[in-house]
């Protein structure tokens, strides 16, 4: 039998550091066997190849599709060294032992995500025959080192100079992650082409792949990172900048995400301060300045150290509002020079630059439980068409406004919620309670806190995400409130309009819930 010469089959799409691997490899004795366009960048570079055709013997047809998918070229892969049966077959047909498989695909998640492109386009940018190849190489980690990852040919020559040969412990770690690699790309493929059909599959794959590593979790003790799913277009937190300040942690990116899907509900300049999951602070102004020093000073104490959100590009008058304030980050689309530069000077605040609060009517809301995955759809729905005063006495213009404002924020507020607000502004936020009752009690509460931010003649009206009764009615009236919205469909509605027509207050039925757990 012929001895088998060390081979490395490189095939890649992106071609950082390829250059300089297969150099290494040639170095170390490995023929390289390539194709395409990877070996004509090779053979640019003036390093002998071995181009596939070579090998395979079989004519480049179908426009290269099938190139790599050859016998020959897999059975170089798949075969174990040590059966005796494998060598005599490689040394029979002259297939070359690979010992080195480097190969990486289309990246397909950043093409899905430009949107540009029509679905026969994008079928063509498929890797058919790459995959299978990795999946070749990894299944015989034993024998084959596989890379995909640029990043890693650097460690790799570093162990084959050392010690002639890879260790079977990093050489599996490289076939997990090869692995990983494969079913991320088959994920956005199954993706993109169930989009418009099923929403929730009998079998479904999320593909994920890292976008920041963070400092640490909810707690210190715990590890994190930001992960973006496969396909996501460039308009959710996977998109964010860090403008100024230092790194994010896991609670700051909860707090954003709270926050900008609160604020993107009004499309008048618009401020909100989450914190712990929950609103602190909201308002509405024609200027965003006069809506960061309502919300903020809705709440003082609620908002400190909150994650404050913006709708429009914050301003200098908006910044010096803020700047007096202790907040551990501002998000916005963007932060004119000025603003940056007061801004700058607060301690501790990390400003980020978001540039789209898009929803996506086809995102999903995940939530892990003990051995699976809850999944739904997210709630981007806010007010349903068919929303009716159902009391005696219709809510008046600035009634409406108001139970409207409220109703958005009650929207994004932990069940059970109840949100008080006086004009467009809020007034006191009960959420994350185990009784409606306690929600509703707690925003009394926290309003009677309050010094006035805005005219007092403007009225002060209730928002619940879930139905009403009497006893709710009876607590909020004797707060001043003057116009209630919920949800309705309840059995308590009949007794609850009976109390609001007593009490001559106005309330209006959305026909939509919003629980938030």
């Amino acid at each position: 039998m012929a001895e088998q010469a060390k081979t490395a089959f490189l095939s890649v799409s992106d071609k950082t550091g390829v250059v300089e691997f297969a150099g290494g490899l040639a170095e170390l004795g490995y023929r390289i066997l390539s194709s395409g366009g990877t070996a004509s960048v090779l053979k640019q570079a003036e390093l002998e190849v071995t181009e596939v055709p070579e090998i395979t013997e079989y004519p480049d047809i179908l426009g290269g599709r099938v190139r790599l998918l050859h016998p020959k070229i897999f059975a170089g892969i798949l075969a174990d060294p040590g059966d005796v049966r494998h060598v005599r077959d490689l040394d029979r047909h002259d297939v070359p032992a690979m010992e080195i498989v480097a190969v990486n695909l289309y990246p397909l998640s950043e093409i899905l995500s430009a949107g540009n492109l029509s679905q026969e386009e994008v079928l063509e940018f498929l890797d058919v025959a790459g995959s299978a190849l990795l999946r070749a190489a990894a299944r015989n980690f034993p024998h084959v080192l596989t890379l995909c990852d640029p990043r890693d040919y650097p460690s790799a020559l570093e162990m084959l100079k050392e010690g002639g040969r890879f260790n079977r412990e990093r050489s599996q770690a490289l076939a997990a992650k090869a692995f990983y690699y494969i079913s991320y790309y088959d994920s956005t493929i199954a993706q993109y082409l169930s989009a418009a059909l099923e929403r929730l599959p009998e079998e479904m794959v999320v593909g994920l792949k890292k976008a920041l590593d963070l400092p640490y979790g909810e707690n210190p003790h715990q590890r994190a990172a930001l992960y973006k799913l496969s396909g996501a277009r460039p308009w959710g937190l996977n998109a964010a900048t860090l403008v100024f300040g230092r790194p994010l942690n896991y609670n700051h990116h909860f707090g954003m995400d709270r926050a900008c899907d609160l604020v993107a509900e009004f499309r008048e300049p618009a401020c909100a301060i989450v914190r712990h999951s929950n609103p602190a602070g909201a308002a509405v102004s024609d200027r965003l300045g006069e809506a960061a020093r309502l919300a903020y000073r809705s709440d003082p104490l609620g908002c400190t150290g909150g994650v404050a959100a913006f709708n429009r590009p914050v301003d200098e008058e908006a910044a010096r509002t803020l700047a007096p304030e202790y907040l551990e980050c501002i998000v916005a689309p963007e932060f004119s020079r000025p603003a940056l530069d007061v801004l700058r000077k607060k301690k501790d605040i990390r400003l980020v630059s978001l540039p789209s609060l898009l929803l996506s009517p086809n995102e999903i809301d995940i939530r892990t439980v003990a051995g699976g995955l809850l999944i739904q759809d997210k709630d981007n729905a806010t007010m349903a068409i068919d929303r009716k005063a159902v009391s005696r006495r219709r809510p008046t213009e600035l009634e409406t406004a108001a139970l409207e404002f409220a109703w958005r924020v009650a929207k994004h507020t932990l069940t059970h919620a109840a949100v008080l607000s006086r004009g467009l502004v809020t007034l006191g936020v009960g959420g994350g309670q185990t009784t409606r009752m306690d929600a509703v009690r707690l925003a009394v509460v926290k309003s009677h806190e309050r010094h006035p931010i805005v005219a007092p003649s403007m009225p002060v009206v209730l928002a619940s995400d879930g139905p009403l009764g009497p006893a709710h009615i009876k607590e909020a009236a004797s707060a001043g409130v003057s116009a209630v919205i919920e949800p309705g469909g309840s059995s308590d509605d009949r007794e609850a309009l009976r109390v609001c027509d007593e009490l001559n207050l106005a309330m209006v039925f959305t026909g939509i819930r919003h629980y938030r757990h």
